[in-house]
């Protein structure tokens, strides 16, 4: 088989896109673009497809419809879907339902696309060699996606478990003068010890703190959970709930803290005691927050001298509130800020590099956008929007 054997049908009502992509791969396979669903099926209808490439966002007919009639009617057709963050969680659940065989990030990258093309090509010839061959490959195809929701979620685990582990350990060191309340309240005033009253104050001011932030984390976590157990139930930025930013802002500074101190750096928050409501989940803030503060503090881990700070500052605006996370940390180069919110790509040796485009999926399913700034020895700013409740 040579890859003009069989046909690969490209959809997108954008003439300039269907241009692109004619140019891209018309050398190299057989290629044949349209610039609606409808088209699409009379094509279907017409001859044999062995690739159906479709843009999510389309008029009349979506992507998601053309690709239900698709199934349906040319089950042969291997299916593959071009969408945008935004877009990406119905995406997922269609891979994972088997609507689709394959995913594309927009924009899309050439020898990625390519290389998914051949892939899509030798699936539809082994549907025509046994129907088993194929479902193999899908079924793989299928476990591939879910390993990435799941290294997604374990990703977004990882600071709350810090947290949680801090938390611990400082409940553990405390706890230990619990058991020493009974007979140190049977003494008089003098007779109780400077070291035991000290560490008796610090049990009496930080175990209501530690005891709250246990529990934040706890909720979480079960919530990160729920929704990996559900895969995925998206909503509408219409149907998001409104939440207030501040506590769940104060709830990732403090999970991320401890890598801030690990670098001798300080987590600052710079904003009014008030801000006005957000349209958008309250585990999906948490998540957006935690991530990209953690970022910050990685980074000052990972700049030449120690110290540094991480500065989050709202800008509240009439439709939308901004959020800009900067730090002074080691910064990216130009050609790594342009992979920067790839998924799997990072700048440290143990990162996953899932956390910016997490954040980014996650800001964008709101109705708000993710940007990243940065410079070599100056720091990165990251910086979201979501639109205001009120």
């Amino acid at each position: 088989m040579t890859p003009r054997d069989h046909l690969v049908l490209y959809v997108d009502d954008e003439k300039a896109n269907r241009i692109v992509f004619d140019q891209s791969f018309g050398a190299r396979f057989r290629v044949r673009s349209v610039a609606s669903g409808r088209e699409a099926l009379d094509v279907l209808k017409g001859e044999p497809v062995a690739v159906l490439v479709t843009d999510q966002r389309m008029p009349e007919m979506s992507g998601q419809d053309l690709l239900q009639q698709a199934k349906t009617l040319y089950p042969d057709t291997v299916r593959v879907v071009i969408t945008a963050y935004s877009d990406l969680d119905p995406i997922l659940s269609a891979v994972n339902e088997g609507l689709v065989a394959r995913y594309i990030i927009k924009p899309w990258d050439r020898g990625e696309l390519e290389q998914i093309l051949k892939w899509a090509l030798e699936a539809f010839t082994f549907s025509r060699e046994g129907s088993a061959l194929q479902l193999r490959l899908m079924q793989t195809e299928r476990l591939v996606t879910l390993g990435s929701i799941a290294a997604a979620v374990l990703h977004d685990l990882h600071q709350p478990l810090g947290n949680l582990r801090v938390n611990g350990q400082r409940l553990e060191h405390l706890s230990r003068y619990v058991g020493k309340l009974p007979q140190l309240l049977s003494r008089p005033p003098g007779a109780v010890s400077d070291d035991d009253r000290t560490n008796l104050g610090h049990l009496a001011e930080e175990l209501p703190e530690i005891a709250g932030e246990l529990l934040e984390s706890c909720k979480v976590m079960l919530a990160i959970t729920d929704s990996m157990r559900q895969f995925l139930n998206p909503q509408r930025a219409a149907e998001l709930p409104a939440v207030d930013a501040l506590p769940i802002l104060r709830h990732a500074l403090s999970v991320c803290r401890e890598t801030a101190v690990r670098a001798r750096g300080r987590l600052l928050y710079e904003g009014p005691d008030e801000l006005p409501k957000v349209r958008i989940g309250a585990t999906e803030l948490s998540q957006v927050f935690i991530n990209l503060i953690a970022n910050g503090a990685q980074a000052l881990l990972a700049r030449n001298r120690k110290g540094g700070t991480v500065t989050v500052r709202p800008e509240v605006g009439p439709k939308l509130v901004k959020f800009v996370i900067a730090d002074d940390g080691a910064g990216m180069p130009p050609d790594v800020l342009a992979k920067a919110g790839t998924m799997f790509f990072s700048t440290r040796p143990d990162g996953t590099g899932l956390g910016v485009a997490q954040s980014r999926r996650l800001v964008m399913r709101a109705g708000g956008e993710l940007t990243l700034d940065s410079a070599v020895e100056r720091g990165t700013t990251a910086s979201f929007t979501l639109p205001r409740a009120d």
